[in-house]
């Protein structure tokens, strides 16, 4: 499929969805977040966004944000990115995107559509939402999201209302999303994995916090060995299944878990066997 519906958040994504937890947050940039949010008071809304800032910034988040407080409860969003396998956006999503955008919304006050990386599109891609630009429906909000404003056309830019942001640390992030409770789960035997993950299972909330906690610890553990690179797959691979597909949830959790006891750095390094090898060097 060429255009990506908005149909889920991670449990990221949802810290910065929430109008209140995104306020609270002390990494937000609190200038540009005040300035959307009187824009959306005074209804000064454009029709169309520039998000400028380095890739680890938070233009993708507060996009989000913006995006969820546009449409309120049920927002209407549309998000363009490049396919995996590709390194453009092409201008097949483009027009997809128009056809998309061209339909009134459901039930949301807004049409929203966040292009991420935007300067990955072609030239055709661009031209084509150029008249997007040119002729935009009153309901219809774009936000372009980029790291390299240069490697958009000028008749793009011009038609879009700039925000830049700054840097956020990535150990920061980390820091942040990384919780004792699930990292502590990794030394627990299989019989207590499996306790927890029928405890949670139900809870899409509790799953994905979960998830994104070994996540951002096992990319951790990355910089020290590439060898953990294995259960970073399968962990990103069993939330790619319970976000896109109608899996078993506890299933799928227990299969990981499984995963988890077999290659667990923490369990590995505590083992006879590692024991054994340490005396011996």
């Amino acid at each position: 499929m060429i255009v990506v519906k908005y149909s889920y958040m991670t449990v990221v994504e949802q810290q910065y969805a929430s109008p209140t937890r995104f306020a609270e947050s002390r990494r937000a940039d609190r200038q540009v977040l005040n300035y959307l949010k009187k824009s959306i008071e005074k209804n000064r809304v454009s029709h169309a966004y520039l998000f400028v800032g380095p890739i680890h910034s938070e233009k993708e988040k507060i996009a989000l944000w913006f995006a969820r407080r546009l449409g309120c409860q049920d927002p209407d969003i549309t998000r363009i990115l490049v396919l995996e396998g590709k390194n453009e956006i092409s201008i097949e999503q483009i027009r997809d995107l128009r056809k998309c955008l061209s339909l009134s919304p459901h039930s949301s006050p807004y049409k929203i559509a966040i292009i991420e990386d935007a300067e990955k599109m072609t030239s055709d891609a661009a031209n084509a939402l150029l008249k997007t630009l040119e002729e935009p429906r009153g309901n219809t909000v774009l936000i372009l999201l980029t790291h390299i404003p240069s490697a958009l056309p000028d008749t793009v830019l011009s038609r879009c209302e700039e925000i830049r942001f700054n840097v956020v640390s990535l150990d920061k992030i980390s820091k942040d999303f990384i919780k004792k409770e699930h990292i502590d789960i990794i030394e627990k035997s299989l019989n207590d994995k499996f306790k927890y993950v029928e405890k949670i299972y139900k809870d899409e909330a509790r799953v994905f916090a979960l998830l994104d906690s070994w996540l951002f610890w096992f990319r951790e553990k990355m910089k020290e060995n590439a060898k953990y690179a294995k259960i970073l797959k399968e962990i990103q691979r069993t939330k790619d299944l319970i976000s896109n597909t109608n899996i078993n949830k506890r299933l799928a959790l227990e299969v990981l878990a499984i995963e988890l006891k077999v290659q667990s750095p923490r369990q590995r390094r505590g083992s006879p066997r590692a024991a054994k090898s340490k005396v011996a060097v």
